[in-house]
């Protein structure tokens, strides 16, 4: 009985960091794919359709924006990398950054950034439209 509650102890220890090392896995295969698969000239709504919302959107000035997708987000927060299932404020890692000009995808490269603050409620509507310029943590 007392091995019992021993494995049932350490597996509910060991549990949360799964997320959080699932994340991480999850990330850099998509990061990967991204530079694999990625071409000049697609439109910004067949990368959002294929690879999902970016986790930070630079708006550079109205014709260009840049997407930065997680590739290792948590590299400077080692309890974010195991127990937290997505990149926070603060958070150093390296991403893909994907340049977009008047709505076509001209480059992309690795990059390391710092989360920004989190921008709304987590629950959007698609109303208000995008800022003009600055840095946005969806």
């Amino acid at each position: 009985m007392r091995k019992l509650a021993n494995a049932i102890v350490l597996l509910l220890l060991t549990m949360p960091s799964g997320c959080g090392l699932f994340y991480q896995a999850a990330s850099g295969y998509r990061a990967n794919q991204m530079e694999k698969r990625l071409q000049p000239g697609m439109m910004m709504p067949e990368v959002h359709q294929t690879w999902g919302e970016p986790d930070i959107r630079n708006f550079v000035d109205a014709h260009t924006e840049v997407w930065s997708y997680a590739k290792h987000a948590n590299s400077n927060d080692a309890t974010a990398a195991v127990l937290y299932t997505s990149a926070k404020e603060g958070d150093q890692g390296s991403f893909v950054d994907l340049k977009f000009v008047d709505g076509k995808l001209i480059a992309w490269n690795e990059a390391t950034h710092t989360m920004p603050k989190k921008e709304g409620s987590g629950l959007g509507l698609g109303l208000g439209g995008a800022p003009q310029s600055g840095t946005v943590h969806y």
